[in-house]
């Protein structure tokens, strides 16, 4: 958005290309992300408007880039109306865009790595980037009890959203020794406990998840150094 932005300004012809519904990307399941100083999501309203307002401006949802070939040849595909179930008269599924560009700047964002452990498969087990969009862009619980595991500041945001959504957050695992003193008192004072050099080693349920195994880990990350204890919870953000 921002760099459509600077391009439209200066009276570029510019097309915005976003696979998704809904222009913004990450920061459509953020609460507490600020653009000069301004909430993110009125951030992206304005800036949308704005764009929307340039008559050399196209914006395209719901479209892929599918190729990008020589001398920035490009092919875009475009669903129109597969997301209204019934297309109006005259109006095609999907359109295939061909488009021969001057500049093309790629802004592909990216994307969470999960931490591995043993049977981290299980239904309930998700990102923490998904978990967050589903009760801050969605407004939809994924549980009731839930433990998060992470190796990053970002995670006491998410235990934070997941709080105020009304679900109870037992645990917040930090494979870091120490953490932010800062984010953790405030992850405190929510009620949620923060247990700082450990990881979670396993899970356990069946056809869903149910409890998680805990254990402290060295510095590394290489060993288990203590007793493993098992709490229960329906989902696990990591």
């Amino acid at each position: 958005l921002a760099a459509a932005m600077s391009a439209g300004r200066t009276g570029a012809r510019v097309m915005l290309v976003d696979e998704g519904n809904a222009f913004g990307g990450a920061l459509l399941g953020d609460r507490d992300q600020k653009i000069d100083d301004v909430q993110a999501l009125d951030w992206i309203r304005a800036t949308v408007a704005e764009l929307e307002a340039m008559p050399d401006v196209t914006m395209l949802m719901r479209t892929t880039a599918t190729g990008y070939y020589d001398h920035n040849y490009l092919t875009l595909l475009e669903r129109v109306t597969d997301h209204l179930g019934t297309a109006p008269d005259h109006t095609p599924r999907q359109r295939l865009w061909k488009i021969r560009a001057k500049r093309v700047v790629l802004a592909a964002g990216a994307i969470e790595r999960p931490l591995v452990f043993a049977d981290n498969d299980r239904p309930g087990i998700m990102l923490a980037s998904a978990a967050r969009t589903y009760v801050n862009r969605f407004a939809v619980q994924p549980g009731k009890r839930a433990v998060v595991f992470a190796n990053n500041d970002d995670s006491y945001a998410t235990a934070l959203d997941l709080a105020r959504a009304g679900i109870t957050v037992h645990a917040l695992v930090d494979s870091r020794r120490g953490g932010n003193e800062t984010l953790k008192k405030r992850v405190e004072a929510a009620g949620i406990e923060c247990l700082t050099g450990s990881a979670v080693i396993g899970t356990h349920g069946y056809l869903g998840l149910n409890s998680v195994d805990i254990a402290p880990i060295s510095d590394d990350g290489t060993m288990v150094t203590g007793d493993t204890w098992n709490l229960s919870c329906d989902f696990l953000a990591i």
